[in-house]
C-alpha cells in the first residue's frame, strides 16, 4: 500500500501521527507486543469474571450454577443476551456472551479477580490500572515498554482513549478526529477533510523547502536549550513535525470493519485493532490503548452493563483474531481492565437499578503464547458477603481466608510489577525514573 492510500484510511479512523524525520533507518521492532484495552467508566466483574450467587445483593440477572458456570479455573456470569439488547437484528452477531468468550480462549487467558484500586474515582481510577499508581504522573504500562525498548519509532505507543500517560519519556500517537489527522498528516492541502479536494497551498518542492527551514529552526532552538525540560519538549516537537515516510510500511487493510451504527464504539475499536495491528506487522510500533466507554452504569445497569460487557468480549475477541492472521499474537500481551468495579450491591435509583463506584476490580490477561503470562489460570478472588478482595499467599497466590494477615491483597501495583517484571523492563532506566512500591507477585508464572 503506497503512503497515499494508508493515509486516506487512517484518516478514516482518526489517526493522529508523530512521526520522525530521519535519513537514519529503524531496524523493525519484533516483539512482543502490548494490547491495553480499557473499559471505561468502570465494569462489573461479577457480571464477567467473578460471578456471584443469584438472590444476593450482587446479582439478580442470572443463575450462577458454581458446577456448570465453568470453563477450566473460571467461573463466569452466563448472562443470556436478550434480542431487546440491540434495535437492529443484525448487530446481534457483534456481541459476544460470556461463556462462549471463555470457552474459546480458556488456554490462552489470564484472570485476576480481587483487586484492590484503592479509589472509586474515575480519573484516579484509570491512571491506577494503566499504570499502577494513582499520581504522579506516571507513564502507561505500554508508554513504559515503548521508551524502553524502541523510543524512537514513530508508532511506539499509540492511544485511541484512556490514560495515554507517557511520563514525558516519548510522545504519544493519539488516534483522534479525522479533521485533525488530516490537518496533521497533510497541512499543505488547502482542505483537507475534503478528498476529492488535492489542491495544496504551494506546490511540493516549495513545501519541501518550507519544511526544511522549520527542521532547521527548531533544532537550533532545541540546541540553544539548558533546561532539561524545554529541551525535551523541543525533540518531541521535532518528533511530531517529523516525515511520513515511514508509515509507507505500514500495509493497512483496503477495508475497515463496517458494522450497524447503534455498534459504533465497537466498529471504532475495531478498525483503531485494525491500524494497530498493521503498526505492529511494520515494526514501528510496541504497545496500543484500545477503549470502550458507556460502562458508568449508575442506572439500567442490568442492560447497559451487559450490552456493553458483550461488545468488550466481541472486541478483545476480534484483537486476537486479527492478531492471529498476521501471525503475531504469540507475541503479544493484552491486558483488559477498567476505572474500578461496580458495587456493593444495586443503588437506590429508579428503584435500584444501578450499581454505584466499588474500589475491587479484575482484569484480564491474553497471549498467543499461553507460557508467557503462565495462562489458564484464575488468581484472587472476592468475597460473597461484602464482594471485597480475598488475600492471596504471596508464593502460591493461593486464595486465603478474609482477614488472614499472612496474606496479600492484590492491587494494580502488584500487577505492574509483576508486568515490569514480565516485559524485562524492571532494571531499565525508564522504570527506574517511576519506580513502584511493594513486592513482586508471581502472578505471570
Amino acid at each position: 500500500m503506497d503512503r497515499r492510500s494508508f493515509l486516506q484510511i487512517a484518516a478514516m479512523t482518526g489517526l493522529a501521527v508523530a512521526a520522525p524525520r530521519s535519513a537514519r533507518a529503524l531496524t523493525p521492532y519484533a516483539g512482543p507486543f502490548y494490547v491495553m484495552i480499557s473499559a471505561r467508566g468502570g465494569w462489573d466483574p461479577t457480571y464477567l469474571c467473578d460471578p456471584k450467587p443469584k438472590g444476593g445483593p450482587f446479582n439478580r440477572l442470572y443463575d450462577f450454577d458454581p458446577a456448570i458456570d465453568k470453563v477450566g479455573p473460571f467461573h463466569f456470569a452466563d448472562i443470556p443476551l436478550a434480542a431487546n439488547l440491540v434495535t437492529d437484528p443484525m448487530a446481534m452477531q457483534y456481541l459476544m456472551k460470556t461463556g462462549d468468550f471463555f470457552s474459546k480462549h480458556v488456554n490462552n487467558l489470564l484472570v485476576v479477580n480481587g483487586v484492590n484500586m484503592q479509589t472509586n474515582n474515575h480519573d484516579r481510577g484509570v491512571t491506577t490500572t494503566w499504570s499502577g499508581r494513582g499520581d504522579g504522573g506516571y507513564p502507561n504500562f505500554a508508554a513504559l515498554v515503548a521508551a524502553t525498548r524502541a523510543p524512537a519509532h514513530p508508532l511506539a505507543f499509540i492511544s485511541s482513549g484512556g490514560y495515554d500517560g507517557t511520563g514525558n519519556l516519548l510522545p504519544v500517537t493519539r488516534l483522534n478526529s479525522v479533521t485533525s489527522f488530516r490537518k496533521l498528516a497533510e497541512p499543505n492541502r488547502v482542505n483537507p477533510a475534503d478528498p476529492m479536494n488535492q489542491s495544496t497551498y504551494v506546490p511540493a518542492a516549495t513545501f519541501d523547502r518550507i519544511r526544511a527551514a522549520q527542521d532547521a529552526r527548531l533544532k537550533a532552538y532545541k540546541d540553544a536549550q539548558h533546561l532539561p525540560r524545554i529541551a525535551d519538549s523541543a525533540g518531541q516537537l521535532y518528533v511530531a513535525r517529523g516525515n511520513l515516510d515511514s508509515l509507507s510500511q505500514v500495509a493497512l487493510p483496503d477495508t475497515l470493519v463496517d458494522i450497524p451504527n447503534e455498534l459504533s464504539d465497537l466498529e471504532r475499536m475495531m478498525q483503531q485493532t485494525q491500524l494497530a495491528i498493521a503498526a505492529f506487522q511494520a515494526g514501528l510500533a510496541v504497545g496500543v490503548n484500545l477503549e470502550l466507554g458507556g460502562f458508568d452504569t449508575h442506572a439500567n445497569h442490568d442492560t447497559t452493563q451487559v450490552r456493553q460487557l458483550a461488545k468488550l468480549l466481541k472486541g478483545i475477541d476480534y484483537v486476537v483474531e486479527q492478531a492471529t492472521a498476521a501471525g503475531l499474537y504469540g507475541d503479544i500481551v493484552i491486558m483488559v481492565g477498567s476505572d474500578f468495579g461496580r458495587g456493593k450491591g444495586y443503588n437506590g435509583v429508579n428503584p435500584g437499578d444501578g450499581k454505584d463506584h466499588w474500589p475491587v476490580s479484575s482484569a484480564m490477561f491474553l497471549s498467543g503464547d499461553p507460557s508467557l503470562i503462565g495462562a489458564g489460570r484464575l488468581v484472587g478472588g472476592t468475597d460473597e458477603v461484602d464482594q471485597l478482595p480475598l488475600p492471596v499467599d504471596p508464593d502460591t497466590l493461593d486464595t486465603l481466608e478474609p482477614g488472614d494477615d499472612t496474606g496479600v491483597v492484590i492491587t494494580a501495583g502488584h500487577i505492574h510489577l509483576a508486568l515490569r517484571e514480565l516485559a524485562g523492563i524492571s532494571e531499565g532506566a525508564p522504570a527506574q525514573k517511576f519506580k513502584l512500591a511493594g513486592e513482586i507477585l508471581p502472578i505471570f508464572t
